[in-house]
C-alpha cells in the first residue's frame, strides 16, 4: 500500500470488522487528507468523479468515516 494512498469510503460494517490496529491505521489515513478542495493545489476536484475515495476533511464522506471510526474505537480495548 502506497504511503500517499487516500482512504477508501468504507461502510460501518466494513469498519466494525477491522481490528483495533487497522482502525487506528485508517484513522491515521483520514488525518492525512487535505482540509478542502479550495485549500488544495489540485485543479479539478477528484471527489466529483471518484466516490470511493476520501480526499478532503471537509467532505461528508470524511466526516462520516471519522465519526464512525471514533464510535467504534470507543467500544474497543484501551491502548496504553
Amino acid at each position: 500500500m502506497s504511503k500517499n494512498r487516500k482512504p477508501n469510503v468504507l461502510s460501518i460494517d466494513e469498519l466494525e470488522k477491522m481490528n483495533t490496529k487497522q482502525l487506528l491505521a485508517y484513522l491515521h489515513k483520514l488525518h492525512t487528507c487535505e482540509e478542502s478542495f479550495e485549500k488544495s493545489d489540485m485543479i479539478n476536484n477528484p471527489e466529483i468523479v471518484d466516490k470511493k475515495t476520501i480526499y478532503y476533511k471537509q467532505s461528508d464522506n470524511w466526516k462520516q468515516a471519522y465519526k464512525n471510526v471514533k464510535e467504534i474505537l470507543k467500544t474497543r480495548e484501551h491502548i496504553h
